[in-house]
């Protein structure tokens, strides 16, 4: 067996370090989506959120349909 290295040791770092970064872009996702749902039932417009998230229309659609929003709020 051979002793561990500083390089060994950077890769496990790095590797480390992106598995903290996809966790946070998925909380960012997560975050993100419920502001849209938010917007959309508060009345604003698909494409004004689209436009103002820098995403597509189509984008927005689909995730207003997988979260089933609508624009009455929950009861």
């Amino acid at each position: 067996m051979t002793a561990m290295t500083s390089e060994d040791n950077a890769l496990e770092t790095a590797a480390a370090a992106l598995r903290e970064a996809q966790a946070a872009v998925h909380t960012a996702r997560r975050k993100l989506s419920a502001a849209i749902v938010t917007a959309y039932r508060a009345g604003e417009p698909a494409a004004r959120i689209a436009e103002r998230t820098g995403t597509s229309v189509t984008e927005i659609r689909n995730l207003l349909a997988a979260t089933q929003a609508s624009r009455r709020a929950e009861r």
